[in-house]
Protein backbone atom coordinates (compact mmCIF):
# COMPACT_ATOMS: atom_id res chain seq x y z
CA UNK A 1 0.00 0.00 0.00
CA UNK A 2 1.58 3.59 -0.83
CA UNK A 3 0.76 6.38 0.96
CA UNK A 4 -1.67 8.08 -0.40
CA UNK A 5 -3.49 4.33 -0.28
CA UNK A 6 -2.92 4.82 3.43
CA UNK A 7 -4.14 7.45 3.89
CA UNK A 8 -7.54 7.12 2.20
CA UNK A 9 -7.77 4.10 4.20
CA UNK A 10 -7.37 6.40 7.47
CA UNK A 11 -9.82 8.92 6.03
CA UNK A 12 -12.28 6.38 5.39
CA UNK A 13 -12.14 4.91 9.11
CA UNK A 14 -12.32 8.53 10.55
CA UNK A 15 -15.27 8.95 8.04
CA UNK A 16 -17.30 5.43 9.27
CA UNK A 17 -15.75 6.72 13.44
CA UNK A 18 -17.65 10.37 13.04
CA UNK A 19 -20.56 9.89 10.83
CA UNK A 20 -22.74 8.13 13.58
CA UNK A 21 -22.04 10.20 16.37
CA UNK A 22 -24.93 11.11 18.26
CA UNK A 23 -25.84 14.83 17.25
CA UNK A 24 -28.50 15.56 19.99
CA UNK A 25 -25.69 14.75 22.67
CA UNK A 26 -23.36 17.20 20.53
CA UNK A 27 -25.94 19.48 21.12
CA UNK A 28 -25.74 18.89 25.14
CA UNK A 29 -22.53 19.04 24.77
CA UNK A 30 -22.28 22.86 23.57
CA UNK A 31 -25.38 23.66 26.14
CA UNK A 32 -23.25 22.47 29.58
CA UNK A 33 -20.03 24.22 28.08
CA UNK A 34 -21.57 27.18 27.09
CA UNK A 35 -23.83 27.04 30.79
CA UNK A 36 -21.13 26.55 32.53
CA UNK A 37 -18.64 29.08 34.54
CA UNK A 38 -15.70 27.95 33.53
CA UNK A 39 -14.51 24.83 31.64
CA UNK A 40 -12.17 21.98 32.63
CA UNK A 41 -10.25 19.42 30.36
CA UNK A 42 -8.57 16.34 31.16
CA UNK A 43 -7.36 13.21 29.42
CA UNK A 44 -3.87 11.28 28.74
CA UNK A 45 -1.40 10.45 26.26
CA UNK A 46 -2.51 11.98 23.03
CA UNK A 47 -6.23 12.06 23.86
CA UNK A 48 -5.04 15.10 25.80
CA UNK A 49 -2.84 16.62 23.15
CA UNK A 50 -6.20 16.01 20.99
CA UNK A 51 -8.41 17.84 23.45
CA UNK A 52 -6.23 20.34 23.89
CA UNK A 53 -6.93 21.78 20.17
CA UNK A 54 -10.92 22.16 21.03
CA UNK A 55 -9.93 23.91 24.49
CA UNK A 56 -7.79 26.53 22.91
CA UNK A 57 -10.89 27.04 20.26
CA UNK A 58 -13.29 27.42 22.90
CA UNK A 59 -10.53 30.02 24.04
CA UNK A 60 -9.92 31.79 21.50
CA UNK A 61 -14.36 32.17 21.37
CA UNK A 62 -14.21 33.38 24.83
CA UNK A 63 -14.81 30.19 26.92
CA UNK A 64 -12.27 30.58 30.40
CA UNK A 65 -10.89 26.70 30.09
CA UNK A 66 -8.16 25.14 31.65
CA UNK A 67 -6.34 22.05 31.28
CA UNK A 68 -6.31 19.76 34.60
CA UNK A 69 -2.53 19.18 35.61
CA UNK A 70 -1.38 22.67 33.86
CA UNK A 71 0.33 25.03 36.79
CA UNK A 72 -1.96 27.74 36.19
CA UNK A 73 -5.36 25.31 36.75
CA UNK A 74 -7.49 26.65 39.57
CA UNK A 75 -9.52 24.28 41.60
CA UNK A 76 -12.59 23.22 39.93
CA UNK A 77 -15.66 24.83 41.47
CA UNK A 78 -19.48 24.24 41.34
CA UNK A 79 -20.86 25.75 37.80
CA UNK A 80 -17.87 24.57 36.27
CA UNK A 81 -17.37 21.66 33.87
CA UNK A 82 -15.10 18.78 32.96
CA UNK A 83 -14.65 17.38 30.17
CA UNK A 84 -12.50 13.57 30.32
CA UNK A 85 -11.33 11.99 27.31
CA UNK A 86 -11.17 8.51 27.62
CA UNK A 87 -11.26 5.35 25.03
CA UNK A 88 -11.59 2.94 27.10
CA UNK A 89 -12.95 4.67 29.94
CA UNK A 90 -10.99 3.18 32.75
CA UNK A 91 -7.70 5.20 33.45
CA UNK A 92 -7.44 5.27 37.55
CA UNK A 93 -6.31 9.25 37.02
CA UNK A 94 -9.19 10.27 35.01
CA UNK A 95 -12.08 8.09 37.61
CA UNK A 96 -10.68 9.19 40.41
CA UNK A 97 -11.15 12.97 38.57
CA UNK A 98 -14.92 11.98 37.84
CA UNK A 99 -15.32 11.09 41.71
CA UNK A 100 -14.05 14.62 42.78
CA UNK A 101 -16.51 16.69 40.88
CA UNK A 102 -19.51 14.06 42.10
CA UNK A 103 -18.46 14.59 45.84
CA UNK A 104 -18.40 18.76 45.40
CA UNK A 105 -21.42 18.68 43.46
CA UNK A 106 -23.47 20.86 41.01
CA UNK A 107 -20.25 20.51 38.30
CA UNK A 108 -21.01 19.02 35.00
CA UNK A 109 -19.09 15.92 33.68
CA UNK A 110 -18.89 15.14 29.89
CA UNK A 111 -17.46 12.12 28.74
CA UNK A 112 -15.99 11.41 25.47
CA UNK A 113 -15.49 8.12 24.52
CA UNK A 114 -15.45 4.88 22.40
CA UNK A 115 -16.72 2.41 25.64
CA UNK A 116 -20.32 3.95 27.10
CA UNK A 117 -20.84 1.35 29.58
CA UNK A 118 -17.22 2.15 31.00
CA UNK A 119 -17.11 3.27 34.47
CA UNK A 120 -16.78 7.09 33.07
CA UNK A 121 -19.52 6.25 30.84
CA UNK A 122 -22.03 5.60 33.50
CA UNK A 123 -20.90 8.47 35.64
CA UNK A 124 -21.37 10.92 32.72
CA UNK A 125 -23.58 13.78 32.79
CA UNK A 126 -23.82 14.14 29.15
CA UNK A 127 -21.94 11.42 27.01
CA UNK A 128 -20.31 11.42 23.23
CA UNK A 129 -20.14 8.00 22.26
CA UNK A 130 -16.99 7.81 19.50
CA UNK A 131 -18.06 5.28 17.05
CA UNK A 132 -14.64 3.12 17.40
CA UNK A 133 -13.62 -0.15 19.06
CA UNK A 134 -11.78 0.29 22.34
CA UNK A 135 -8.37 0.76 20.88
CA UNK A 136 -6.31 -2.76 21.21
CA UNK A 137 -9.57 -4.80 21.67
CA UNK A 138 -9.74 -7.29 19.10
CA UNK A 139 -12.46 -5.50 17.23
CA UNK A 140 -10.12 -2.97 17.03
CA UNK A 141 -9.15 -3.66 12.97
CA UNK A 142 -7.62 -0.12 12.38
CA UNK A 143 -4.71 0.11 10.39
CA UNK A 144 -3.64 3.26 12.36
CA UNK A 145 -1.61 2.79 15.58
CA UNK A 146 -3.77 2.28 18.66
CA UNK A 147 -5.59 4.53 19.79
CA UNK A 148 -4.84 6.46 16.96
CA UNK A 149 -8.62 5.89 14.92
CA UNK A 150 -10.26 7.42 18.37
CA UNK A 151 -8.27 10.55 18.63
CA UNK A 152 -8.71 11.60 15.33
CA UNK A 153 -12.45 11.19 15.26
CA UNK A 154 -12.03 12.87 18.81
CA UNK A 155 -10.38 15.59 17.23
CA UNK A 156 -13.21 15.88 14.46
CA UNK A 157 -16.12 15.85 15.94
CA UNK A 158 -14.69 17.88 18.94
CA UNK A 159 -12.30 20.41 17.26
CA UNK A 160 -13.83 20.69 14.44
CA UNK A 161 -17.73 19.83 13.76
CA UNK A 162 -18.78 21.15 17.48
CA UNK A 163 -16.18 24.64 17.11
CA UNK A 164 -18.17 25.26 13.83
CA UNK A 165 -21.77 24.87 15.65
CA UNK A 166 -20.79 27.05 18.41
CA UNK A 167 -18.92 29.37 15.98
CA UNK A 168 -22.47 29.59 14.53
CA UNK A 169 -24.27 29.43 17.79
CA UNK A 170 -22.23 32.55 19.13
CA UNK A 171 -22.48 34.75 15.41
CA UNK A 172 -18.64 34.02 14.97
CA UNK A 173 -17.71 34.01 11.62
CA UNK A 174 -14.32 33.32 9.90
CA UNK A 175 -14.81 36.34 7.65
CA UNK A 176 -11.64 38.80 7.67
CA UNK A 177 -11.48 39.24 11.52
CA UNK A 178 -8.66 38.61 13.77
CA UNK A 179 -9.67 37.48 17.47
CA UNK A 180 -8.65 39.10 20.27
CA UNK A 181 -8.04 36.06 22.33
CA UNK A 182 -5.54 34.30 20.16
CA UNK A 183 -2.08 34.48 20.82
CA UNK A 184 0.19 36.70 19.91
CA UNK A 185 3.54 36.47 21.20
CA UNK A 186 4.62 33.71 19.13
Amino acid sequence: MDIREITSKIMDEIDQATKNVDEDQLIKVFATLHNANRLFFHANGRSLMTIKYYAQRLMHQGYRVFIVNDVATPAIKEGDALVLVSACGEEANLITAAKTVKEIGSIKLVVVTADENSTLGKMADVLVKINVPVPGSEEDKSIQPIGAQFEQAVLYIMDVGLSHYTMARLGITLEGSQNPLHANLQ
